[in-house]
């Protein structure tokens, strides 16, 4: 059961950062994907922006998020996903 606290998934620490914009060094425009494997020839792959994180202040790790947008299309999709790893 959650105790309401949001905790980093590597180290456990809950001295998280504020929900930051997530965007790479080139442009404001280029940001990270989710991509799934396509689900029939001639599909586009599944894909789903990551626009926010939060870092972690004891360890450093990263944990990013979907946009709302992103995350409603995710849920939409995902009975249809496929993974790498099969």
């Amino acid at each position: 059961m959650g105790t309401g606290v949001l905790r980093c998934g590597t180290c456990g620490s809950s001295r998280l950062t504020p929900v930051g914009q997530l965007r790479t060094l080139e442009g404001q425009n280029d940001r990270l994907r989710l991509k799934f494997p396509r689900p029939r020839a001639y599909k586009l792959r599944p894909a789903f922006d990551v626009d926010f994180a939060r870092a972690c202040l004891d360890c450093g790790a990263l944990l990013p998020f979907l946009s709302d947008v992103d995350l409603k299309r995710l849920n939409d999709d995902a009975d249809g996903l496929t993974g790498y790893d099969t």
